[in-house]
């Protein structure tokens, strides 16, 4: 990695520090929250295992048809050139035309959404929970996600094929397609797998929720500061938020499914014997789910392009 992106993991950092900090000073107000929730008992059916992974397929699957839908509507109107596009370029020269002298820690921010510096911090948090669980789950996972999220990011740009900003507009030289952000898309998907993964290892709630706080905040950082330096439209980066929370949800859904009655692991055990393949099978079910959704979100993006 070069200076510039050792800076950026720095800045990084800082905002793990700083998310850490407000998480801390909120733990009061959320102890007297739960303490009134714990009053209310929930209903008898919610108690079953069963029934909550159920709701939660019902959930993740809702919710990722529902973020697919406000993308293919954000693609809607840049294919059409109305709805929220039309104030994309008004927003983008508005913005260069008040830029400051701070466009370099703009830079920095942005960096931060950069493939290999979230590349770097996949793998390595990806290896480090896999070796603490001693499995190869959270490698799959991470590979599955980083790596889907990326072709589907790529897949969409060439079928989209939506210039860039005016070049006069830019605050930093920008190659290839417009639509949607990468970095937008990417460092939603990736710092979100992130807190996923380290949300696997700890049951500190206060570490959970940084590492949650933390990807939030830093994938919000890197899409504004796409439109910040003139790269990228508003609608870009929208459009970029959109798809990867539903490819990051996709993926969670398909994780939990061989966890539910639907595909339980009880069917996936092999014959006695044969351990190995009880650990195998179930990541198989994920991948092959998973790249099944992936292809299915594709052909949804690829039909509304086309009509």
């Amino acid at each position: 990695m070069s200076a510039t992106m050792f800076v950026s993991l720095a800045l990084a950092l800082v905002a793990v520090a700083v998310a850490f900090g407000v998480v801390v000073c909120a733990r009061p107000a959320v102890r007297r929250f739960r303490a009134r929730s714990d009053r209310r008992r929930p209903p008898r059916w919610l108690e079953h295992e069963t029934v909550r992974g159920l709701l939660v397929i019902v959930a993740g699957v809702a919710t990722a048809f529902a973020l697919i839908a406000v993308f293919l509507e954000i693609l809607d109107g840049v294919l059409d050139n109305d709805d929220l596009t039309v104030v994309d370029r008004p927003i983008v020269e508005w913005i260069a035309d008040r830029r400051g002298g701070g466009d370099h820690v703009v830079v920095l921010v942005t960096d931060i959404g950069g493939k290999v510096l979230l590349a770097a911090i996949l793998s390595t948090v990806a290896c480090a929970v896999a070796l603490r669980l001693r499995s190869w789950r959270p490698v799959v996972l991470a590979a599955v996600a980083g790596g889907g999220g990326a072709l589907l990011v790529a897949g969409i740009k060439a079928l989209i094929s939506r210039d860039r900003p005016d070049p006069l507009y830019r605050a930093v030289f920008e190659s290839g397609f417009s639509f949607p952000s990468g970095h937008a898309a990417s460092a939603l998907v990736i710092l979100g797998t992130v807190a996923w993964l380290i949300s696997m290892v700890t049951a500190s709630r206060t570490l959970q929720a940084t590492a949650w706080l933390t990807a939030g905040v830093l994938a919000v950082a890197v899409g504004l500061s796409r439109v910040y330096l003139g790269v990228h439209y508003p609608s870009d980066v929208l459009a970029g938020w959109a798809l990867g929370a539903c490819w990051l949800v996709t993926v969670a859904t398909a994780a939990r499914l061989p966890e539910t009655v639907i595909l339980p692991l009880a069917r996936l055990q092999p014959a006695p014997g044969r351990v190995a393949g009880a650990a195998l099978r179930p990541v198989v079910a994920f991948t092959v789910t998973a790249l099944g959704a992936l292809a299915a979100i594709y052909s949804a993006v690829s039909i509304a392009a086309v009509t």
